[in-house]
C-alpha cells in the first residue's frame, strides 16, 4: 500500500523526535487524525484563530505528533471540538473539559527556534546545538530544538552533559548571597589561587587575572577564583544542599522519556568544592539548568519544566529554593554580567529589553571523562526583561567548526542566535 502524504510526513517528522516510537497502526491512525482536521481547518473561516490551539497543527507537524506521545487521544482536541467551544475557549488555549490538557509549546516561538539553528548550523556546522526556551515564572517550556538527532532514546535536553559551567556558578553564587557571605565590593587577588598544597585554581585568562579586584568584578569577568573563594565561605556540605535543592543530581520529572538525573559532584576536599562552585564537575542535562536559573529569574521557586497542562484550574506551584530579596540580587548581578563593561557576556545585549545572564565554555570529553583537547560546547542562559522576566533561553553549541581565535571566547557564535530568538519571541509576546 502507498503511504499517504500525512503518513510521509509523519516518517519525516519522527526522524527528528527519536523518542516518539509508534507501531504502523499507530502511524496510520495519527495520519487519519491530521488528515481529518486538515479538511476541519479548511472549512473555518478564522482558522487562524485556532491553528495555536492545537499545538501548530498546520504550521508545525511536530507538536502535534508530541502531543499524541505525552496524552491520551481524547485529550487532544479537534479542530470541530475548538470551533464550537468559541472565541472564550480560544482565547484559553482550546480546552474542552476539565480532564484536558493543552501543550505550553508555541509554534511561533518555535520557528524562531529552528530558524536561529539553522543559520548556526550553516555558519558554523557544529556536532549539535540545543535550544530551549521557557516562561520561568510557570515552567511552562514554549519551545525547545536541537540540530542532530542522538545516537540512542536519550533525548539531548535531559541527557546529562560534564561540567554545566553556566548555571552550577549561579547556584554558587545564590547560596553565598543566602548565607550572608557575599559582598558587591568586598576584595580578592584575582588569577591563581593555591587552595591547598598543591591544588592551583587559575582564572579563565590563562591565570594572569586582573590583580585586586572586588567580587562583583569578579563574577562579572567570569574569575574562577571568585567562585573557588565564595566556596570556601559556604560552610560545609552546604554549597551540595543548595545544588540539590536548586534540582541537581535529581529527574526534573519533564514529560521527556528516558531523562537522566544528572551528578553532582564530590566535595570533600576544597579543591573538589571549588571546581564543583564554578561548574568544572559533576554533570546535569540542559533542563535541570533551565529549571536552575528559571528559579533565580522568578523570585526564588523551583518550577517543574513541562510541555503540557491541564487547562481548567491550572495553577503552576513551585518549591522555595532562596528567598526574594536573594534571587533579586542574582538577577541584578546577572544583569551587571551582560550590561556593565568588564561583563564577560555584553554580546547578549537586545533591543528595548534588559538581559540577565551568563556564558559558559567547558572543554569536551569522551564517554570515559578525559578531556577532548581542542573540542568545546559554548553555552548561554539568559531571560528577559531581567527585573520581570518573561521568557528564559538556553543555548548550547557543541565543537563549533570556526576560527582559533573565535574558540576562545565563543559569543560570536552564541550571542547572535540567543538574541534573535529573545528579541523576536518577546516583541511576538507583546503583540499576542
Amino acid at each position: 500500500m502507498t503511504p499517504s502524504f500525512e503518513e510521509k510526513e509523519l516518517s519525516t517528522v519522527l526522524q527528528a523526535f527519536p523518542s516518539l516510537q509508534m507501531d504502523e497502526d499507530k502511524r496510520r491512525e495519527i495520519a487519519g487524525h491530521i488528515r481529518r482536521e486538515r479538511e476541519l481547518l479548511e472549512q473555518m473561516k478564522k482558522r487562524k484563530k485556532y491553528a495555536k490551539v492545537i499545538g501548530g497543527a498546520v504550521a508545525s507537524l511536530a507538536l502535534l505528533f508530541i502531543a499524541y506521545q505525552w496524552m491520551p487521544s481524547e485529550a487532544v482536541p479537534s479542530a470541530q471540538q475548538m470551533n464550537t467551544e468559541g472565541n472564550q475557549k480560544a482565547q484559553a488555549a482550546g480546552t474542552t473539559s476539565q480532564t484536558d490538557k493543552v501543550l505550553t509549546l508555541d509554534s511561533q516561538i518555535q520557528e524562531y527556534i529552528e530558524e536561529a539553528i539553522h543559520k548556526t548550523n550553516k555558519a558554523y556546522q557544529p556536532e549539535n546545538m540545543t535550544v530551549i526556551v521557557t516562561d520561568p515564572n510557570n515552567g511552562e517550556i514554549l519551545g525547545m530544538g536541537n540540530l542532530k538527532r542522538p545516537t540512542d532514546r536519550v533525548p539531548h535536553i535531559v541527557r546529562a552533559m560534564s561540567d554545566p559551567v553556566v548555571a552550577f556558578p549561579i547556584v554558587t553564587l545564590a547560596a553565598a548571597i543566602e548565607e550572608g557571605k557575599y559582598t558587591d565590593n568586598e576584595t580578592y587577588e584575582s588569577g591563581t589561587y593555591e587552595i591547598t598544597t598543591g591544588k592551583f585554581i587559575k582564572d579563565n585568562n590563562n591565570g594572569a587575572g586582573w590583580g585586586k579586584i572586588s567580587y562583583l568584578e569578579g563574577i562579572q569577568r567570569s574569575s574562577n577564583v571568585a567562585f573557588a573563594k565564595l566556596s570556601e565561605q559556604i560552610p560545609n556540605d552546604s554549597l551540595q544542599q543548595y545544588f540539590e535543592r536548586f534540582g541537581f543530581g535529581a529527574k526534573t520529572g519533564t514529560e521527556q522519556i528516558n531523562e537522566q538525573p544528572g551528578k553532582i559532584p564530590n566535595m570533600d576536599t576544597p579543591y573538589d568544592k571549588a571546581m564543583a562552585a564554578y561548574g568544572l564537575a559533576g554533570s546535569a542535562s540542559p533542563i535541570q539548568q533551565v529549571a536552575a536559573v528559571g528559579a533565580i529569574a522568578n523570585g526564588g521557586e523551583l518550577m517543574k519544566p513541562h510541555v503540557t497542562r491541564e487547562e481548567t484550574n491550572h495553577i503552576d506551584k513551585g518549591r522555595r529554593v532562596i528567598s526574594v530579596e536573594t534571587a533579586k540580587q542574582v538577577r541584578e548581578i546577572l544583569e551587571s554580567v551582560v550590561k556593565t563593561a568588564p561583563g564577560s557576556s555584553r554580546d547578549f545585549s537586545i533591543k528595548e529589553h534588559t538581559v540577565a545572564g551568563r556564558t559558559g565554555i567547558a572543554e569536551k570529553r569522551d564517554p570515559q571523562g578525559n578531556i577532548i583537547d581542542g573540542k568545546y560546547t559554548y553555552s548561554f542562559i539568559g531571560f528577559a526583561p531581567s527585573d520581570d522576566p518573561k521568557l528564559l533561553v538556553y543555548i548550547a553549541v557543541d565543537n563549533p567548526n570556526t576560527d582559533i581565535w573565535v574558540r576562545l571566547w565563543g559569543k560570536e557564535i552564541v550571542a547572535p542566535p540567543f538574541q534573535e530568538i529573545m528579541e523576536n519571541s518577546l516583541q511576538y509576546l507583546q503583540k499576542r
